[in-house]
């Protein structure tokens, strides 16, 4: 039977000033809090004073959802009760989320957007130079063994059969095999639990990425009196680019998926694939990629998650709605099911 797992793998990349997690962008030092930025927002970076570093994002914002300043030397402030999202471009991708009262320096207009810059402060620690994917692995010279290695013996059983079509293929097309280079824990997430340990040598081929690391699929045997069925049926492991790539296979289907919470929010003629006026979660992930998820939940379910600090993480059993909204690239979930160990 096939094993999809998940390892990390060197990527070819080039050098780019982002965030390797989520924050909070704060006015000064330790400062009021002006709104979030996602794990691997790019940002331009400034001063650097002790564990904090200055930087500067810029980027466009809905008109309706600011207005007119004069203050300390300001052009804008965010008017939206909720805050609003500040993004790549005009219905592009969200680059940060500025909460309400936040000061803004105007750049430029179009067609109801604006186009925004502010500089505030981030911890020191989450500066870094992130790997841009390419869609290929760096080669890896293999240092020839001291002695030819023993032949393994042929396993006894069926012949194997071929893996399946990997739902997110490799630039061009191309099939991209690997091997592990050393002992690798195998997680069932990027960053999750713990399945089993990868041999060195062992063989298989990329599947999906999210952030730096791969999934990749393997094919083995294991004796079917020491399998059983899954207790729920959630798929782990499937990211958001899979759905968006393959929905005829995703949407309906039960996912496992850890987020970061940040607000409780309702639906509203821009996101038509959510019914007017449905509360749901605005999440950033599935964990680590930096883009978002719609959650919808019954409203008799919202309580457990009023008391929720903002970027708090959370694993949730989803049902996929849609894979992405008409504006953005979001995907639509409905939830399942909260995984032991979140709010209950």
């Amino acid at each position: 039977m096939a094993l999809v797992l998940l390892a990390a793998s060197p990527l070819c990349a080039q050098g780019r000033t982002t965030l390797s997690d989520a924050t909070e962008l704060r006015r000064g030092i330790g400062g009021i809090v002006l709104g979030t930025l996602p794990d691997g927002a790019r940002v331009s970076t400034g001063r650097t004073q002790g564990a904090w570093t200055e930087v500067t994002l810029s980027g466009w914002i809905i008109a309706t959802s600011v207005g007119p300043t004069a203050r300390d030397g300001f052009d804008l402030i965010v008017t939206a009760t909720d805050g609003e999202n500040m993004r790549e471009a005009p219905n592009g991708a969200v680059l940060a989320r500025f909460r309400k009262g936040t000061l803004l320096r105007k750049l430029g207009a179009r067609s109801g957007w604006v186009r925004i810059k502010r500089t505030g402060w981030v911890p020191r620690r989450l500066v870094a130079t992130a790997p841009i994917e390419t869609g290929a692995l760096a080669p890896r010279q293999n240092p020839a063994p001291a002695k030819p290695a023993a032949p393994k013996p042929t396993p006894r059983g069926p012949a194997a059969r071929p893996a399946a079509a990997p739902s997110a293929p490799a630039a061009g097309g191309d099939e991209v095999r690997v091997e592990a280079a050393k002992a690798a824990t195998l997680a069932a997430t990027p960053e999750g639990g713990h399945l089993a340990t990868l041999e060195p040598g062992a063989s298989g081929r990329i599947v999906g990425r999210a952030g730096d690391w791969v999934r990749v699929q393997l094919e083995g045997w294991v004796r079917e009196a020491d399998l059983k069925p899954a207790a729920d049926g959630a798929q782990i492991g499937v990211t958001a680019a899979e759905v968006r790539a393959d929905p005829q296979r995703y949407v309906g289907q039960t996912l496992e998926w850890r987020v970061q919470f940040i607000a409780i929010q309702t639906a509203d003629e821009l996101r038509s694939e959510l019914p007017a006026g449905q509360p749901f979660l605005l999440t950033r992930g599935p964990l680590p990629e930096p883009g978002f998820v719609y959650v919808i939940v019954p409203r008799g379910q919202l309580a457990q998650f009023q008391a929720l600090a903002p970027l708090q993480a959370l694993t949730l059993r989803v049902v996929i709605r849609a894979p992405r909204t008409r504006y953005l690239a979001t995907p639509v979930v409905e939830l399942a099911g909260v995984v032991p160990g979140g709010p209950q």
